[in-house]
């Protein structure tokens, strides 16, 4: 049985959200879909790059400082919008849609002390989504 997923991707560079589509049966990817971007603005790269730097000072995974916590609500509000915008413009029904690959945006990351920190609220995102949060993976 074929499957639809979405992919999204907010990476270092702080120029936008990614989003692709397909179809696999789990192991495969059958087909590729169609792709979206939503950009960032200059203020929204702003306060990514301010939790960038508060996020140089974190010392555990679920820590949200400051700025962190803004950021971490726009994050999943962006991600939001850039899903809806792509199923609108592309005419796939959200019901067409199986699971959502959420990575959030990357504030830290220390592989040699086993710690990364990614923001942005996968439950958050499949609330506004109407999608279960099972359906909405979290990747990190």
């Amino acid at each position: 049985m074929l499957v639809r997923a979405i992919g999204l991707m907010s990476g270092t560079s702080l120029d936008g959200v990614d989003i692709a589509l397909l179809e696999t049966d789990g192991e495969r990817v059958a087909a590729f879909g169609p792709t979206g971007y939503r950009p960032y603005t200059e203020q929204e790269r702003a306060l990514l790059r301010r939790a960038l730097a508060e996020g140089a000072n974190l010392t555990a995974r679920d820590q949200r400082l400051g700025v962190l916590t803004e950021a971490e609500a726009f994050v999943t509000a962006v991600h939001a919008e850039a899903v809806e915008t792509f199923l609108r413009d592309t005419g796939i029904a959200r019901a067409d849609v199986a699971i959502v690959g959420f990575h959030g945006q990357t504030v830290l990351h220390r592989p040699g002390e086993r710690l990364t920190v990614q923001i942005g609220d996968g439950e958050g995102l499949a609330k506004r989504l109407g999608m279960t949060a099972k359906t909405v993976t979290f990747l990190w």
